[in-house]
């Protein structure tokens, strides 16, 4: 830069800010690559869950075939029910599971952590079905019913806050 301004082919001003742009650049890269690893796990873990949502589910929930109760008592009972989650098909989660539930009653499942509390309440939604056993409501088994009426029968609220990492009150 000081030989182009000796010879006067550039202006002392111009190399400063030169200097100045070749530096603040080099800076802003130097943090970039700071960043790559995490970038590099971001795109891992959107790949996973854009994979996920390629998935079909073995179980349709839009498809309005099957029973529609037309008096709903609300007895709810598993018998003999057996489940292994897809993804880890060597784990048995229910082994022969029974528990009858009756209508207007509070029933409570408790057990430590990964003892098939909350695998209980999602085959109860159907988001999977048991390999043996079955569940009913008011004696019909509910791979019979229609998906969408049984779950507009059912409230629920997940342990785990999915959208919002916030209180009921925030």
């Amino acid at each position: 830069g000081s030989v182009l301004v000796e010879n006067g082919e550039m202006e002392a001003p111009l190399v400063f800010r030169v200097f100045s742009v070749i530096t603040f650049g080099a800076m802003s890269v130097g943090r970039s690559t700071a960043m790559i690893p995490d970038y590099a796990k971001g795109k891992e873990s959107a790949i996973r869950i854009l994979n996920l949502n390629k998935r079909q589910s073995q179980i349709d929930p839009q498809n309005p075939d099957g029973i529609v109760l037309d008096n709903l008592t609300g007895n709810i009972e598993f018998e003999q029910v057996k489940f292994v989650y897809p993804s880890r098909p060597t784990l048995r989660v229910l082994k022969g599971f029974d528990l009858p539930a009756k209508a207007s009653q509070t029933t409570a499942i408790c057990g430590p952590s990964g003892s098939g509390k909350s695998t209980c309440v999602a085959l109860l939604l159907r988001f999977y079905d048991p390999y043996q056993g079955s569940i009913l409501l008011d004696g019909h088994d509910i791979r019979e019913l229609s998906l969408p009426w049984l779950r507009s029968q059912l409230g629920f609220v997940q342990q785990e806050p999915v959208l919002f990492n916030l209180s009921i009150h925030d």
